[in-house]
């Protein structure tokens, strides 16, 4: 299977593939609200949405442990940076958890039709939540000791794209904004401020630990 090589090719998909994850969270979220609003909105929508996270996250969740287990040879038992590792470990650990709840609660949903509304949006709050609270509160804290033992060919592989990453993230993406209801195609949302790729590592531009 062929990789995308390259430290500034890595950057550039990795800023592009975080930011249409945020794009596709908000989308999603405006669903929601539509929804609770009293809008007719398609249960298809929101299971597009959940495998968009699902795929994207499980992609940052395989690029974060490929950071710790890179990290890790680098710092000592008892060290400050060491107790860094355990963090992300442990927020690996939590947001992977919350991912899988999310997905058991769009299977429930859909199987259960209008009468699983009320759950599935549930699990979707404690799912944002996590989000919030674990993923993105903690997305600084390994960026010093990368900048200092990571290379280019180490960016490139924590990056790991391949054609067939890039084409499916494309498939996906594209059913979300096919099913997306009026005010919330994903394109339509800013992606926060994706940093523009530059000198230095993934880290700076998007490939840095974010939980």
């Amino acid at each position: 299977m062929a990789h995308v090589s390259g430290g500034y090719e890595a950057r550039v998909q990795t800023s592009r593939e975080r930011a249409r994850l945020s794009q596709v969270r908000k989308s999603f979220d405006a669903g929601l609200k539509q929804k609770d609003g009293g809008a007719d909105i398609k249960q298809e929508f929101f299971g597009a949405c959940v495998a968009y996270i699902k795929a994207a996250m499980d992609r940052l969740h395989a690029q974060d442990q490929r950071i710790h287990d890179f990290l890790k040879p680098h710092v000592t038992d008892r060290s400050d940076q060491n107790t860094t590792l355990e963090n992300l470990d442990m927020r690996l650990a939590k947001s992977r958890d919350a991912l899988d709840a999310l997905v058991s609660a769009a299977v429930a949903y859909k199987a259960a039709g209008e009468s699983g509304w009320a759950d599935f949006n549930s699990a979707v709050e404690a799912f944002m939540e996590i989000y919030f609270k674990i993923l993105l509160s903690g997305q600084h804290s390994t960026l010093a000791l990368q900048e200092e033992v990571f290379d280019e060919a180490t960016w490139d592989q924590v990056a790991s794209f391949t054609p067939e990453s890039i084409a499916k993230e494309e498939e996906l993406y594209t059913t979300v904004q096919g099913l997306a209801p009026d005010d919330a195609d994903p394109a339509s949302f800013l992606s926060g401020t994706p940093p523009v790729p530059g000198a230095g590592s993934p880290g700076q531009h998007g490939t840095r630990s974010t939980i």
